[in-house]
């Protein structure tokens, strides 16, 4: 295989394509010669930059697209198709085998329009004929099993034959990363010589995944008043407002919002949770980026279950509440309360985080909750 063409079809979320990473990783090792041909949407791209677990990049060709239909046709990382443009982009590139990260009939549809002799997939979401390498999902009886995202891609490398030496995930720092975290230390006139913790309460799809705004200002306080940390409020485009928000109500010196840059990148998130000595996280995109830094991690789940997005780098704190409700896995509480989030208390959580930073004082209290 490794004079052969691959293409890897990529998930379309930030924290599964982190928790993809050792999957790409075990492609480049096990067969160093392929020539892998990535397909993603711009934001993945953005997100894994040139990073590999080697000299040789991640990918040797990149096709990007959006899932809605777009002028143009390229295979160049500036620009852009539309997905059903996939197809004859791919046929140029004549892959041998199509990857498939992800679980949807389009993406196994594309693969076979393309004309692409082996597709290697999970037989799920009525596209086995669509497929001629379906994979088994895990499953007891008729329920999924809940796998980590990580060993459920690993299990599509060792399909097609792939050794896995690490379940790791990786991502890389860029010189420009580092600049952007430096220009938002210098606004912000935080300290390098202060340790620092960032806090993100945010989640990109479901409201139901948020760290109430008054107990994240309320654990950004305790964090800067007790402890004598600097708390950055981490955001994305869409989070802005909110994080803006909570830094000022604190109006602490030592509490600064990330959104005070005029741009907010994936590279900037990648400085910024590179550079700080632990990281509070709802589950999210930036949880995952975090511990693919190898960042110290307390991570806050809500509705959904820890099971299916376990990590393998250094060992991650997770606090949940064993409610009856819960996982329930909806974007919005459909009992009206939020309580899997509401009763997460700021005690467990700057516990924790005094524990991950290994604070003098405090007790070594087991602070997860079994399910």
């Amino acid at each position: 295989m490794d004079e052969l063409t691959i293409g890897v079809f990529m998930p379309s979320w930030l924290g599964d394509a982190c928790m993809a990473t050792p999957t790409l990783r075990a492609l480049r090792e096990s067969y160093p010669q392929a020539r892998l041909i990535g397909v993603m949407s711009p934001l993945i791209r953005e997100l894994l930059a040139d990073g590999s677990s080697s000299e040789k990049p991640w990918f040797d060709e990149v096709v990007l697209f959006y899932k809605r239909r777009r002028k143009g046709r390229s295979t160049d990382p500036s620009t852009s198709v539309s997905r059903w443009q996939l197809p004859s982009i791919l046929r140029e590139f004549s892959p041998d085998v199509a990857l498939l990260m992800t679980n949807s009939w389009w993406s196994a549809a594309v693969a076979r329009m393309a004309g692409i002799p082996s597709i290697v997939g999970y037989d799920r979401d009525g596209r086995k004929l669509l497929l001629s390498e379906p994979v088994p999902v895990p499953r007891d009886g008729r329920r999924l099993l809940p796998v980590s995202a990580i060993d459920y891609y690993l299990e599509l490398a060792r399909w097609i034959g792939c050794r896995v030496d690490s379940k790791t995930m990786r991502l890389i720092i860029t010189q420009a990363d580092r600049e952007m975290a430096n220009d938002l230390w210098s606004r912000l006139e935080f300290s390098d010589a202060c340790r620092t913790v960032v806090i993100n309460s945010a989640a990109a799809k479901d409201a139901s995944r948020v760290w109430p705004m008054p107990q994240v200002r309320e654990c950004a306080l305790r964090l800067a008043n007790e402890d004598g940390l600097q708390v950055l409020i981490h955001c994305g485009p869409g989070e802005r407002e909110v994080a803006n928000q909570l830094a000022a109500q604190a109006k602490h010196p030592k509490i600064g919002s990330m959104g005070v840059m005029p741009e907010l990148p994936v590279g900037l998130s990648r400085g910024v949770l590179a550079k700080a000595d632990a990281v509070i996280s709802s589950d999210s995109g930036a949880r995952h980026m975090a511990v693919a830094l190898d960042r110290k991690v307390v991570s806050l789940f809500g509705p959904t279950d820890p099971a299916w997005t376990k990590t393998y780098n250094r060992p991650e704190t997770t606090l949940f509440e064993p409610l009856a409700c819960r996982p329930c896995y909806r974007g919005n509480c459909p009992l009206l309360h939020q309580n899997c989030m509401k009763e997460l208390s700021v005690e467990r959580v700057v516990n924790a985080i005094r524990l991950q930073l290994g604070e003098p004082g405090h007790s070594l209290q087991r602070v997860e909750r079994a399910a």
